[in-house]
């Protein structure tokens, strides 16, 4: 029998990585859990399609929201994980910034031998207590890491020998991720579409058409097997017709604000969108990585980065950019995938210390390393301590969950025996996912798509009394007052609870309904 060699220096480095990536992510998202809850209502809507996936539910014919299906798959496999919470959903997250933080480290190493291991704890701080990391559990959040992926793997072909073909692994993995992102966010398909370009460029150049096409047919062949499962699915559901029109056509038309301007107008529209995201004093704690990359990347001699390479990054921002941003309606978690291209501000520093990492690794010896792990350890207690002090979700570290809506509410429809109930006129406020209960109605909340006609299915279960309990909210401290004669609601239900709560920078009411009884 063999003697299986263990590589115990790589090991110690996916661990370090690990490390870098874990201590942020639980200080700065209310997924992890040092939380006591994650209450935003995003999160809670992707959550709730998940588990009503996992529960044979389908989505958009029996529950409705406008993200895509692979986004539901996600939050389900989390749910599997934890049915009244989000460990599972952080794992998730964890797994995402790992590879981010990986694949950013070779990007890094593609150019330079320069420590880069003790920086990146502090990268992954500046995103995670950024303002566009929202609340933690987006999917902008959660591409992270395939997108480095995706441009460490085009860099390393570029950089490569230019008779070699790009693999048919990576052409297909590729396309594959672009599938799923189309059908989870098609607002981040710009990047693949980029990417592609780049690589079918780079075999016209060559004049080399077969290549050319060989390129882009097995990249398409790794979106139609992202996209073959689900047209199978929903086909067995007799739901096709709900699944195009609601997430594709309201989203493209209903969702997207086009009205009657051009073209060119959108375009430079998103230009000044990117630039008003990058100047934002709340993400400037990773802009300036981007920032600075750019300019890093723009200056360096061609002999080191040549043009294809700087052209190919060029095009790949532009294209994601442009994708994010042109549709208008704009939040603040649209612009966080941009955080990809924070390895090339890492390049710098990591250049500039290359010849001192040499210079300590020939007199230290083993010393330089232990001086390496001295260091670490000092970054990952500074990246604590900078996200405690940053992020705009540490307010909730220290909030006890009985003071939550959702699990003061929880406490009082779980004594009722009857758990049904409605989430009424607003976003999916958690109040399922902590009773760990699946909607028993379609439009189970009310979202920025088609709102008024969401509401006024939502009047019907009201009045129809579907459910024993409604939840409402307020986006100001409501009084009582007007809390018990809120139109419609207080027709056939009774104000039982209500509490004031912080979120997103404003105190906000949640009031708790019982069915009057007859």
């Amino acid at each position: 029998m063999k003697n299986v060699k263990i590589d115990y220096k790589r090991w110690m480095l996916y661990l370090f990585i690990l490390i870098a990536a874990v201590i942020p992510l639980m200080v700065c998202s209310k997924c992890s859990p040092l939380y006591p809850f994650n209450d935003w209502p995003d999160i809670n809507i992707f959550f709730t399609m998940g588990k009503g996936l996992m529960n044979g539910y389908v989505p958009y014919l029996d529950l409705v929201d406008h993200k895509g299906p692979y986004l539901y798959l996600a939050a389900g496999i989390g749910y599997l994980f934890s049915h009244t919470g989000f460990g599972g959903y952080f794992l998730l997250e964890l797994l995402s910034m790992f590879f981010f933080l990986l694949y950013t480290r070779k990007i890094v190493r593609l150019y330079t031998k320069g420590p880069v291991l003790w920086l990146l704890p502090i990268l992954c701080t500046g995103i995670t207590a950024s303002k566009s990391f929202v609340h933690g559990g987006s999917l902008e959040e959660l591409c992270l890491g395939i997108f480095a992926y995706a441009v460490y793997s085009l860099l390393s072909w570029l950089r490569s020998d230019e008779k070699r073909p790009m693999s048919r692994v990576t052409l297909v993995m590729n396309g594959f991720w672009a599938g799923v992102f189309l059908w989870s966010k098609f607002t981040l398909l710009g990047f693949y579409m980029a990417w592609i370009a780049v690589a079918a460029l780079r075999e016209l150049g060559k004049k080399q058409l077969r290549e050319l096409f060989r390129s882009v047919g097995l990249f398409l062949a790794g979106m139609l097997a992202a996209t073959i499962p689900w047209l199978i699915y929903f086909s067995i559901n007799g739901a096709l017709k709900e699944w195009f029109e609601i997430y594709l056509w309201d989203n493209i038309f209903g969702y997207t604000s086009w009205g009657e301007i051009s073209l060119i107008r959108k375009i430079q529209e998103a230009g000044l969108s990117i630039l008003r995201f990058l100047k934002d004093r709340e993400n400037r704690y990773y802009s300036v990585w981007i920032i600075t990359g750019a300019l890093f990347y723009a200056v360096f001699p061609v002999r080191i980065i040549s043009w294809k390479e700087k052209f190919s990054l060029l095009l790949l921002g532009m294209a994601m950019g442009l994708g994010l941003f042109i549709g208008g309606n704009l939040q603040d978690y649209y612009g966080l995938p941009l955080a990809v291209f924070c390895a090339f501000g890492i390049l710098g520093p990591a250049v500039v210390l290359d010849r001192p990492a040499k210079w300590l690794q020939e007199h230290l010896k083993k010393g330089a390393q232990y001086l390496y792990v001295l260091i670490f350890p000092g970054m990952l207690i500074l990246a604590a301590w900078t996200g405690c002090r940053l992020s705009s979700n540490a307010y909730l570290l220290s909030v006890d969950k009985s003071a939550m809506p959702q699990f003061r509410f929880a406490e009082r429809i779980q004594r009722a025996g009857d758990k049904s109930v409605l989430n009424y006129g607003f976003l999916d406020g958690g109040f399922y996912t902590v009773l760990d209960e699946t909607p028993k109605v379609r439009y189970f909340c009310v979202t920025n798509l088609n709102p008024d006609r969401m509401l006024l299915e939502q009047n019907n279960y009201v009045a129809d009394r579907k459910t024993h309990f409604v939840v409402c909210w307020k986006a100001y401290p409501a009084e009582e007052e007007e809390l018990k004669n809120l139109p419609i609601v207080t027709e056939f239900y009774e104000l039982v609870d209500y509490v004031y709560f912080y979120l997103e920078a404003d105190i906000r009411t949640y009031a708790l309904y019982e069915l009057r009884e007859e």
